[in-house]
Parts: structure tokens; sequence; C-alpha cells
């Protein structure tokens, strides 16, 4: 999974239906569900029938992470009942990130999304994600969805006030391609920007890991319940 992005200005990933895909952010935010355009191997957006091609946000060039499995293009469908609940919207989010493992060069976290409006609502695929430095200075920043642990792009979950979904997060940080192996090998986030699937407002999540190096690749899992 593969396609190298070009370095864009400030980080708002589409959240649509997409598959695996390597995105930059770009300055605006678009329809997550727009359209994407099929790229052959070799970061915004989200997610529902599998496929095992990878896509790109338009606007957006497309880069592969190392070590990942192709994730199935997910993109949420209507509810199929009257009356079901609708996608969680960013307003009703709140997100969050712990740290995970660490081995190798390898960096983990988790990034949940927890409802807290005062509806039933149900998040399904991957979203967008971007990294911004301090005072909001342009970070390298790219996106690469894989498969989550059951090989699948995710399945529907359905959040009740006070529930959460949750996605593994994975970057390097060691120095790759023109990056320097002496100091950073890139500039350091401040904040995760994050957009929930299907949706195309943000919130923000402290970055507190360091620099992501690869040109800010980071590789996300669709969300399952946390």
């Amino acid at each position: 999974m593969t396609n190298l992005t070009k370095r864009l200005a400030l980080p708002v990933l589409l959240a649509g239906g997409l598959a695996l895909s390597a995105c930059s952010f770009t300055g605006g935010t678009e329809d997550a569900a727009g359209p994407a355009t099929t790229t052959t191997p070799s970061a915004t957006t989200s997610s529902a029938t599998t496929s095992p091609a990878s896509t790109t946000v338009p606007a957006a060039a497309t880069s592969a992470a190392s070590g990942g499995t192709p994730a199935p293009e997910s993109a949420d469908p209507e509810p199929t009942t009257a009356g079901g609940p609708d996608r969680c919207h960013t307003s009703e989010l709140t997100g969050s990130l712990s740290q995970g493992d660490s081995a190798a060069g390898n960096r983990y976290a988790t990034l949940t999304l927890t409802n807290t409006g005062g509806e039933v609502c149900t998040v399904y695929g991957y979203g967008g994600l971007g990294l911004v430095g301090q005072g909001g200075s342009v970070v390298p920043s790219r996106q690469s969805r894989v498969a989550g642990p059951d090989g699948s792009g995710g399945s529907r979950t359905t959040l009740q006030p006070g529930q959460a979904v949750a996605a593994t997060l994975h970057w390097t940080v060691v120095a790759t391609g023109p990056e320097p192996t002496t100091g950073d090998c890139e500039a350091t986030p401040a904040v995760l920007t994050v957009i929930p699937p299907n949706e195309t407002d943000s919130l923000s999540v402290t970055w507190t890991y360091g620099p992501v190096c690869d040109m800010g690749l980071i590789e996300q899992t669709p969300y399952a319940a946390a």
C-alpha cells in the first residue's frame, strides 16, 4: 500500500467512503463522502463495501506505509431501519489519545472517540487524520488506512451516550528518504486533527509523542468498540 503524498498546508482530511490510503491534508474540508480515485500500488478519510484496491482522497496524493495490510474500502451506509440512529457528528464526539507500545523505531497510540452528546449514534470506518505544529504551523502529515485485527475495514458500531470507539495509530521515528538522520526527522506536531467518519468538521487532540518520520505518515485501523 503506497503512493507518496506531497506536503500540504493545514491538515484537514476528508472523511468519506475510502479504503486504505495515505493522504496528505489540505487547507479546507470537503464532503467526507466524496468520490475516491483508484491508484496502483508503488496520511483523510472515511469508510463501506469492500474492495482491495487502494484509493486517494480527491486533490491529495497517496503513499504506502511499510508493514501495513491494505484495508478494504468501507463507507458508512445510511441506516436501513426507519428511525434508526444517525451517524455520530463531530459536535457529539470528544477525542483523546493514549500511548501504546513502542519497539525498534515503531510507535503506537490509541485514538478514542467518545459519544458526549445526548443521543445514540453510530460510527463506521476510518475518518481523517492530520498533524499540526505549534501555533498552527505546517507539519508534514499523511494518513494510511490499514485493516483491523479481523482483516476488514471495520463494521458499524452503535454508541450510547458515554460509550466510545477506538482506533490504533502506528508511525515510525526512524528517518526515511531525504529526512535528516541527526536531530528530529520532521517538525514536532502539537495537535492531531481528527475528522470522524463521514464528517467534514474536525476536532483537535493534543499530540505529545514527538516527531512523526516518513514525512508524517500515520497508519490507522478502523474504529471499533472501545
